[in-house]
This record gives structure tokens, C-alpha cells and sequence, in this order.
């Protein structure tokens, strides 16, 4: 459901997929074959919520702004399942893992995995390339291009999953 909020509305795409139950207030903007997926909340309030080509959004996210605090989520960005995305950045390709939470003014570099459960603090910044995980978060890994490859190419599987949802006329 979109919803207008002091005379912002939310602008999509007319690619994106919204699912039934998904949220999506104010200040969102989301570029070519998002997909945003069950009982997601996207509440740009404050801020705007920018979300670039082919990134999805999964069932029972969070994203919210603060004051000062835009989400920006680059193109072909996988956010798991029921993440918690704070006024932060996350960069090209980057995957964030189920029950994740990502903080203000933290920002998660290109093609960078942060491992389901983990906790990004504020400011923290997670170079491109690197598996971090934790509470809170700390870097474990550099990733080899192949997996930074392959976590990149995963977000397309949203987008066919959304165009399929659109042709069952699932919205």
C-alpha cells in the first residue's frame, strides 16, 4: 500500500513490484524492477528512501529515516528477510542477511555480505568486498570477486520472482 505523508508520495517505477501488506510511505523512491516484498515497511518520514535498479526488499523489512539519516540502497542490493535498515547506505551489490540491522550513518561497501543476525553500528563503515557478521558487526573476510559475483547476480532472482507475482496478478 503507498501512502502519502506532508505532500511527499512515494514515486516507484512502473516495474516495481509492491506485495500485498508491503508499506510504503512518503519519501521512497525506487528505481527499474524493485521488488518489495511481504508486510515490508519502507517509512520515509523524515528523509528519503532511495532504492536503486534491481535491488529487492524482502518479506517483513524495516527502513526507516532519521533526521540527517536518507537510506540510499544502491542498484542490485539483496535486504533479507525482516532487516532493519537505519539511515544508512548501502552500496552496489551488497547483500544484507535475514534478522540484519544496519544503523544511522553506517555505510556497507559494494558487493560486502553482513551475515544474517548481525548488527551494523552507527557510522560503522564495511569496506566493498568483505563478510562481516556479529554483534556488533566485525569484518571476517575479504570475499573473492566469484562470490561478490554471484551475491550480485542473486538480486536478479527477485526481479523474475516479481515479474512472475505481477503476471499472477499478485499485488
Amino acid at each position: 500500500m503507498l501512502f502519502e505523508f506532508k505532500e511527499n508520495k512515494p514515486k516507484l517505477h512502473t516495474s516495481v513490484y509492491v506485495a500485498p501488506g508491503a508499506q510504503v510511505i512518503g519519501q521512497v523512491l525506487a528505481e527499474e524492477d524493485v521488488t518489495i516484498w511481504f508486510n515490508a515497511v519502507l517509512r520515509g518520514d523524515n528523509e528519503p528512501i532511495k532504492i536503486g535498479k534491481g535491488s529487492n526488499i524482502q518479506d517483513g523489512t524495516i527502513i526507516h529515516v532519521d533526521e540527517g539519516y536518507p537510506v540510499i540502497i544502491e542498484e542490485n542490493v539483496t535486504i533479507g528477510h525482516n532487516v532493519i535498515l537505519h539511515g544508512c547506505t548501502i552500496r552496489k551489490g551488497a547483500l544484507i542477511g535475514m534478522g540484519a540491522t544496519i544503523l544511522n550513518g553506517a555505510v556497507i561497501g559494494e558487493g560486502a555480505l553482513i551475515a544474517a543476525g548481525a548488527v551494523v553500528g552507527e557510522g560503522k563503515i564495511i569496506e566493498p568486498g568483505v563478510l562481516a557478521a556479529g554483534v556488533p558487526a566485525k569484518p571476517l573476510k575479504q570475499l573473492s570477486k566469484e562470490n561478490i559475483a554471484r551475491i550480485a547476480d542473486g538480486a536478479g532472482h527477485y526481479v523474475n520472482k516479481g515479474k512472475e507475482y505481477r503476471k499472477e496478478n499478485i499485488r
